[in-house]
């Protein structure tokens, strides 16, 4: 019976932690359409937390030598690592990674002016279905001529407010295209809203500058 509690307590801690983990990594804290994602996201951590307590506690009772506290120092740090580590860019950057392939599709598209639009001269982009994981299914997706300078850019906001907390932006039709950073555009709004993070090919992760109020 002691045994199949303390199993069940270990694969409780490493199931809500896995939780924890894909919810700080998907930024479900970031975005206010997240709601119920958010609730679950707080219950796993509350339960993540109570049940390392009861597991390092358990293991501190059952091995009263170094290993017992190298083993609860290492959880330790891995909670902690878990909580502190700087998600939203590794999102940005392993997301690209991990889709490489269809932004480039997208990307290529793009300057081949084969995207569909809602309006005739560009703007809102009804992006083809296979592209939505990229983008988390929301359809504010824009293809826009960057004024007052020579180009365009692809913009593909994660969220529906009216500055997206975190977007991708892809920047083409220039000759120094794949040199260029949004926000060294000025007058543009880029840099007033957004921090700039280079992920390549052109391709950029831009998260809402963490001190801008949200806008609705």
């Amino acid at each position: 019976m002691i045994e199949k509690r303390s199993y069940a307590l270990s694969a409780t801690m490493v199931v809500s932690w896995l939780v924890v983990v894909m919810g700080r990594y998907l930024l479900w804290l970031e975005y206010d359409d997240r709601i119920i994602e958010q609730l679950v996201l707080g219950a796993a951590f509350i339960v993540a937390l109570l049940s390392t307590w009861g597991w390092a506690k358990r293991l501190e009772r059952r091995r009263r030598d170094i290993r017992g506290r190298l083993a609860v120092g290492a959880v330790v740090g891995l909670c902690a690592a878990v909580v502190l580590l700087p998600w939203n860019g590794v999102f940005g950057r392993t997301w690209f990674a991990i889709h490489h392939g269809k932004f480039t599709a997208l990307a290529q598209l793009a300057k081949e002016r084969k995207l569909p639009t809602d309006v005739s001269s560009g703007g809102w982009v009804d992006l083809p279905v296979e592209f939505d994981v990229l983008h988390y299914d929301h359809l504010n997706t824009q293809d826009v001529p960057i004024e007052p300078y020579p180009g365009r850019v692809l913009m593909m906001a994660l969220s529906d407010g009216e500055v997206s907390e975190n977007m991708f932006l892809y920047i083409y039709g220039r000759p120094d295209a794949a040199r260029t950073s949004p926000c060294d555009l000025t007058e543009t709004t880029f840099d007033d809203f957004h921090e700039c993070t280079r992920l390549g090919d052109g391709w950029w992760w831009m998260p809402r500058k963490s001190n801008y109020p949200n806008v609705d």
